[in-house]
């Protein structure tokens, strides 16, 4: 039987509001406090969201951690936070869901996998798309063979800002794609190179391009921005038999299989329309599935798919991208400390 879970979000602004949401619409959590950097944030939400009076909020961390009765933190606050929030919160004995990226080095990561382990609590990283069922559908097929050898895969993670001053673009919106490439490939990248420029504020990238290349010789490429027009979210899988296409925004179905191959110009120079179908699955909410499966993790003493190590495997592979955007595209290996 499921037990009701004591939930403390600190940071319920641009993202964080949509895990009060989520975790309020979720039958076995209860969301006991919120916290925000100040109190016109607080009142907002509470306005917007019409918030009962059982909620509690403050703009100390310490109100959440302090109070017995709560017993997980959900931290949505900016990237250079995060180490610190989760670490207090996990030593306060509570179990943590915090969002990417978890930290900004592979030491930090560590550290909080040994403090999770010795005080026997969750530790959760928010990939969001590892809960996604359009990647849960390709991971799938992949498996079963039906794209064939996967060649190339492309993305693009881009938009119109929210531009941010402690981290750059790649810290931003990478961790999604290495997660993502991670899950459908079951590897490491072998290497990594980077190339950023910062066109709005001096040493943070808005604009970067990151080559991988994995063992199996799948090579990957991808640009993230906060200058784009649009928001962006896709990416292209190229298999030796079949193609995929994912596209966050897509109106008319998110994920696309192409059955043509590019026929070859010395036998038709004519440039063909691809066939295409949208697969079958069974759809869901990303952030509401991510959520339930760390209550559930909670319950049933299960080990979070987005835990602690996974979360080392992206910081570490992200770490090797920033080492090469300082290094001017450098080939840099990327290792597990």
């Amino acid at each position: 039987m499921k037990k009701m879970i004591n939930i403390g979000i600190i940071g319920v602004g641009h993202f964080g509001i949509n895990y009060l949401k989520t975790f309020n619409q979720l039958d076995n959590a209860v969301v006991r406090w919120i916290c925000a950097a100040n109190n016109t944030t607080l009142n907002r939400v509470s306005h917007q969201l019409n918030l009962p009076s059982s909620i509690k909020t403050t703009t100390n961390d310490k109100d959440i951690l302090g109070d017995k009765k709560v017993d997980a933190v959900a931290i949505v606050t900016p990237g250079s936070t995060h180490y610190k929030l989760a670490k207090e919160a996990l030593m306060s004995n509570k179990h943590v869901i915090v969002e990417k990226p978890l930290a900004f080095s592979s030491y930090q990561v560590k550290e909080l996998i040994k403090i999770s382990n010795k005080k026997r609590k969750k530790l959760m990283v928010g990939h969001l798309h590892r809960f996604n069922p359009c990647f849960n559908k390709l991971k799938e097929d992949i498996k079963r063979g039906i794209f064939g050898r996967i060649n190339y895969i492309h993305s693009v993670h881009a938009g119109n800002g929210p531009v941010r001053s402690d981290m750059n673009a790649m810290w931003d919106f990478f961790p999604h794609t290495v997660s993502i490439l991670l899950n459908l490939l079951e590897e490491l990248p072998i290497e990594v190179s980077s190339n950023g420029k910062c066109f709005l504020n001096k040493d943070i990238e808005d604009v970067v391009t990151i080559d991988m290349v994995f063992p199996n010789k799948v090579f990957s490429t991808t640009m993230v921005s906060w200058l784009y027009p649009i928001k962006k979210m896709d990416m292209t899988i190229i298999g030796e038999n079949l193609y995929a296409t994912f596209d966050d925004y897509g109106k008319n179905g998110k994920l696309k299989y192409y059955k043509n191959k590019p026929p070859l110009a010395e036998k038709d120079t004519t440039m063909k329309k691809s066939g295409y179908y949208f697969p079958r699955f069974k759809d869901g909410k990303p952030l509401t599935r991510q959520l339930q499966h760390f209550l559930d993790c909670i319950n049933f003493n299960k080990e979070p798919i987005t835990n602690g190590v996974e979360g080392l495997k992206v910081v570490s592979v992200l770490e090797a991208v920033q080492k090469s955007l300082r290094s001017n595209g450098a080939r840099i290996k990327v290792k597990i400390p």
